[in-house]
């Protein structure tokens, strides 16, 4: 089992957006220190939800200030970027990290982003398509074309050529029980985020995509099943309180920035009305028990095991500092949760991965 952290960059009313900047650079240096395994970047633009517009250049500055811990995105929103861009951008990070690099990509949602970037909406799915075919052979061949509708190239090669061959590795963003099965067929690696999605829809989800990985010949035990989730870790029942209340917060601002019916796709304004009305009705006991982990660090441990027992997943990504939550609070949670829950399931999997002899000796 694999450790990460995740951060959305989001700014309190009041507080400086240097100072998220410059104090989760700290952070993440923290939890490389603390054994994390990997940290996760968020794309936003336009919008104190979240004031990171370029992860792959803030990664560079993660690069020089970390050792160990890998440097993933959660997700690059592809259609507002120039692949060929982007595809120079990922190497470059992935030879200043020496391939400490997953690269998390997704459609995006919010229209606002979009009329910021000049970009329609509408042509989002075809534009995702093409610059993800683009970014893999920039980073793939050091000479390629490619014709489609939006992007047109003759015999090109980007540099600096990737320190990883072929490039890192590439998680799309998945959502919907037709995707799970869609990826799986084709062998592709996922990333998911899950709020307040029943755990029988997820399993149902999870299964897809592993039945169709076995169907078409792909052997999942060589793939990350990664899961995020925000967390909290401590006895402190103020704390615990605290946590809930912020992550309450955070989920009613996601509420004013997802798309009007009006302004998705046709195809999703049902989704983005159900999405709306249940945040809308969300209270704090709901969230407690059922927007993300928190708890002492027995109850996320068993949190974790379900998780795995159920889903598969391998990888486990914390929110742990919740937008809102005191940023104390959320340091101490994150040194409860490398102290007392990594452990664990680390020598769960050193017994496992040890000889049978040296076991029973």
């Amino acid at each position: 089992m694999k450790f990460g952290i995740m951060n959305l960059f989001p700014v309190a009313d009041g507080a400086s957006d240097h100072a998220v900047l410059r104090d989760t650079l700290d952070e993440i240096q923290l939890a490389d220190e603390l054994g994390f395994d990997s940290v996760w970047l968020a794309e936003h633009h336009f919008s104190k939800y979240g004031i990171l517009g370029s992860p792959l250049n803030f990664g560079m500055a993660v690069a020089e200030r970390t050792k160990n811990i890998t440097i993933g995105t959660a997700v690059l929103v592809i259609p507002l970027h120039d692949p060929m861009r982007l595809a120079e951008d990922i190497a470059a990070l992935d030879v200043l990290s020496q391939g400490r690099v997953t690269i998390g990509v997704g459609r995006g949602y919010n229209p606002r982003e979009f009329e910021g970037m000049r970009v329609p909406l509408a042509e989002s799915k075809g534009r995702y398509a093409e610059t993800l075919e683009v970014v893999r052979l920039a980073l793939s061949q050091e000479e390629f074309s490619f014709h489609g509708e939006y992007f047109h190239y003759d015999k090109v090669t980007t540099y600096p050529r990737p320190f990883t061959p072929g490039g890192p590795r590439i998680l799309q963003g998945t959502v919907s029980p037709e995707s799970f099965s869609e990826r799986g067929a084709i062998g592709e690696a996922i990333i998911t985020s899950p709020n307040f999605t029943p755990l029988g829809m997820m399993k149902k989800n999870f299964d897809l995509y592993r039945s169709a990985m076995e169907s078409n010949g792909h052997d999942i035990s060589g793939y990350d099943l990664p899961f995020m989730q925000q967390v909290w870790c401590g006895d402190d029942q103020a704390g615990l309180t605290q946590a809930a209340e912020a992550a309450l917060h955070y989920y009613k601002s996601v509420g004013k920035v997802i798309p009007g019916s009006e302004q998705a796709l046709e195809q999703e304004r049902a989704y983005y009305k159900a999405v709306a009305k249940n945040i809308d009705l969300l209270t704090l006991e709901q969230t407690l028990t059922h927007g993300g982990n928190f708890g002492s660090s027995q109850q996320v441990i068993e949190t974790i095991e379900m998780l795995r027992e159920q889903l598969g997943i391998n990888h486990y990504i914390g929110w742990l500092r919740i937008p809102s939550l005191d940023r104390t609070e959320a340091l101490a949670s994150m040194e409860r949760f490398a102290t007392e829950v990594i452990p664990y399931f680390r020598a769960q999997d050193a017994a496992q991965q040890a000889p049978i002899g040296a076991v029973a000796g």
